[in-house]
């Protein structure tokens, strides 16, 4: 199995692979470890839409940091009004992981990088985390009004950067009983989508704890709905590049 950038992401047996080393950087191995693969507690990596430590939720009440929340609280959703949290996890990476695997990096969304004041304020969110994209351009190319596109294919963008924090990340995961779009420091962002893609790559304690509250996701022929379009890379990258040139913003209000 491969990423959507073409690394080699899990094998066969959908064991994690190790490394993929960043080119631009130089390393010197010091030290020998050894790898039990297979332990059922062991975090994947964030293959999966996840915020940063942090970042504001608008909930019910006003936001809240993603850390602080959880499963019953109620959130404000673009679609659906205030829903309840159904489940959230974390995943942590130090920074020696994010150097040994740079697409993993999280990506940095500065305040005003979508739109004049979206986000409010600087929003990090992990590389497959999909952002609202509202535009003219989006509506003559797609026929549709709003698209998802992953944050790591707007990098050309400017004020989206990938970024290689020296404390490391804590990314955090949300889930509703369907996929949502939430205000994250002020601009509309996705939760948890339920795909195959994102299940294969959480936690097999974290899997079991989601099949637990939503059975049917376990069932081969489950096929999840996504709040929006989502943009595979190719055509996430061609969106930006277009509004790029037309020197527009990713989100629009007309």
């Amino acid at each position: 199995m491969r990423d959507a950038d073409g690394n080699p992401v899990l094998d066969a047996q959908g064991n994690q692979l190790f490394p993929v080393l960043d080119q631009a950087r130089t390393f010197r191995f010091v030290e020998t470890v050894s790898v039990r693969t297979g332990d059922p507690h062991a975090p994947k990596y964030a293959f999966i839409p996840c915020f940063a430590g942090g970042t504001l939720i608008e909930t019910a009440t006003g936001p809240r940091t993603i850390e602080t929340l959880a499963p019953g609280d109620m959130i404000r959703t673009r679609d659906n009004g205030l829903r309840r949290i159904a489940w959230i996890g974390h995943t942590s990476l130090d920074r020696r992981q994010l150097d040994l695997r740079p697409n993993l990096r999280p990506i940095l969304i500065r305040a005003g990088a979508l739109a004049p004041g979206l986000p409010e304020r600087d929003l990090t969110v992990s590389p497959q985390h999909r952002v609202l994209v509202s535009s003219k351009i989006v509506q003559r190319m797609y026929g549709q009004s709003e698209i998802l596109v992953a944050a790591k294919h707007l990098l050309a963008h400017p004020g989206i950067e990938a970024i290689c924090p020296d404390e490391g990340v804590t990314y955090w995961h949300m889930l509703f009983d369907r996929h949502e779009l939430v205000l994250s420091n002020g601009t509309w962002t996705e939760s948890l989508f339920t795909g195959p893609y994102a299940m294969r790559n959480i936690s097999y304690a974290a899997r079991r704890e989601i099949f637990s509250l939503f059975p049917e996701l376990a069932r081969p022929d489950f096929c999840a709905h996504p709040a929006r379009l989502l943009l595979n890379g190719q055509d996430g990258r061609k969106l930006a590049e277009r509004h790029i040139r037309n020197r527009q913003p990713l989100v629009s209000s007309d």
